[in-house]
């Protein structure tokens, strides 16, 4: 399973910038997304400034990563008439689909480190980081939390024939709803109960808060609770979209276009 899983993921991480949207996506979009951020937020403080932009800008290239692969893989397999194959493959799909998507989040981090370092040498961004193995910590624990949230959203797209326009219906409204790059407490009221629903909202307000001067572990504990309790909300809806998928397959004999 683990020798499976690591070669998806090199092949994928291949294939996937091999793609000229992709390459797109990973190398001039952060610089796009960057440059504006930093100059909304220019005046502001350094740590609004690390808040709002640096954070703020990797997270919308992280987000783009995460959900254009998650939609587009699933689409692509679908028409290249691959997907049975892949389903009904002697590899379980649930590893093939784990490796896709853990191939992105690399490419998706990368594209955040891309966003920090332009920001720091071209603009003369200063980035401190008061707890760096806390805020190392939580980082990587964010990565698995959107690891998780990408699986529900592959298998719901798996489900769907639908993939492309769902992808690019939600790829703009999660930059505004989890806030990326203002608080979620300015939205409408009515909004922020979704915002809540969703991980990248808690993600981004975890890393916040673990790089504020003040920090605690007091300052944290609500945005690491709830980033953990809707995690395990998503992976059970994971679990059950991955079985709907099993059950359809099985059933009809049809995942592909026909």
């Amino acid at each position: 399973m683990m020798r499976a899983l690591l070669r998806t993921i090199r092949v994928h991480m291949g294939l996937s910038m091999a793609r000229p949207m992709f390459q797109f996506i990973i190398w001039a979009s952060p610089l796009f997304l960057a440059t504006i951020a930093i100059f909304i937020y220019s005046s502001r403080s350094p740590e609004d400034i690390f808040h709002y932009v640096i954070l703020g800008s990797g997270f919308m290239a992280l987000w783009s990563s995460i959900v254009f692969s998650s939609a587009s893989d699933i689409n692509r397999e679908r028409y290249y008439g691959t997907l049975e194959i892949i389903f009904v493959s002697p590899v379980p799909f649930f590893i093939v689909l784990i490796g896709k998507i853990i191939g992105n989040t690399i490419w998706g981090f990368l594209s955040m480190v891309i966003s920090f370092i332009y920001l720091v040498f071209l603009f003369g961004v200063h980035i401190t980081i008061p707890n760096p193995m806390v805020f190392f910590l939580c980082t990587l624990f964010v990565l698995l939390a959107l690891t998780v949230f990408s699986f529900f959203l592959s298998l719901a797209f798996t489900l769907s024939r639908q993939a492309e326009a769902l992808m690019n219906f939600i790829e703009y409204p999660i930059y505004l709803i989890c806030g990326f790059m203002f608080p979620v407490s300015i939205l409408p009221i009515w909004v922020q109960p979704i915002s809540y629903l969703l991980p990248p909202t808690w993600a981004i307000e975890l890393l916040r808060a673990v790089s504020t001067n003040e920090f605690s572990i007091n300052m944290i504990e609500k945005s690491l609770i709830g980033l953990v309790v809707v995690t395990m909300i998503y992976m059970v809806l994971g679990i059950f979209c991955y079985r709907a998928v099993e059950k359809k397959a099985r059933i009809s004999g049809k995942l592909g276009v026909y």
